[in-house]
């Protein structure tokens, strides 16, 4: 019962759909917060953030069929490759378009929490799966303190990936210290420059 338990809450929180419920959380914090609010800016944000969403599951799903057979750390690397192609196009849409500095910082962030995860993997498989719910859940909290509840999913998911099967304790908790990394690296280079309102 308990596996059953961790591996439906694997599949509720998959790093595509929590990254994906934290963006949109994101972009409606940045609306609601923001001075000019038309309905059609809102649109427009969620239309790119679809759009974002198919270049990443084309890039997931078709990177196997270019490269053929994976190795068993292939499906962490090929998720994390279209999760930051995803990211890479909210972020230069949302550069040009000027739409805030909380969302591109997101998005960037997740690109770069992608470069060690893509080169520790093939090693040492950390869990992907904590990586991309523990960076989201985190900076989401730094930027609004009522977003904290999703660090309650980050932390769920260090025990739900050992106890489905799918990693060991080790590599769960590797994804975890990967992503504390991270955000204590974007912590220091954003308190190194001006004061920022992305939050940390």
């Amino acid at each position: 019962m308990l596996v059953d338990v961790a591996e439906t809450y694997s599949t509720v929180f998959a790093p595509e759909l929590f990254v994906l419920l934290c963006a949109l959380l994101l972009i409606g914090y940045e609306w609601q917060t923001g001075m000019d609010r038309p309905l059609g800016g809102l649109a427009a944000r969620l239309g790119v953030l679809g759009l974002a969403w198919v270049v990443a599951f084309a890039v997931y799903q078709g990177l196997p069929l270019v490269v053929g057979t994976l190795p068993e750390w292939g499906p962490d690397a090929t998720g994390s490759v279209g999760l930051a192609v995803g990211m890479g196009v909210l972020w230069v849409v949302w550069r040009q378009r000027d739409w805030g500095d909380r969302l591109s910082t997101f998005a960037a962030l997740l690109v770069a929490v992608t470069i060690p995860h893509l080169l520790v993997t093939p090693f040492w498989d950390v869990s992907s799966h904590v990586l991309y719910a523990v960076v989201p859940a985190g900076y989401l909290t730094a930027v609004e303190s009522r977003f904290a509840p999703l660090t309650v999913v980050a932390t769920g998911m260090v025990f739900a990936r050992p106890l489905a099967g799918a990693h060991t304790w080790p590599q769960s908790v590797g994804g975890l210290l990967l992503g504390v990394a991270c955000l204590g690296a974007l912590r220091l280079m954003l308190s190194s420059q001006r004061p920022s309102t992305n939050g940390l």
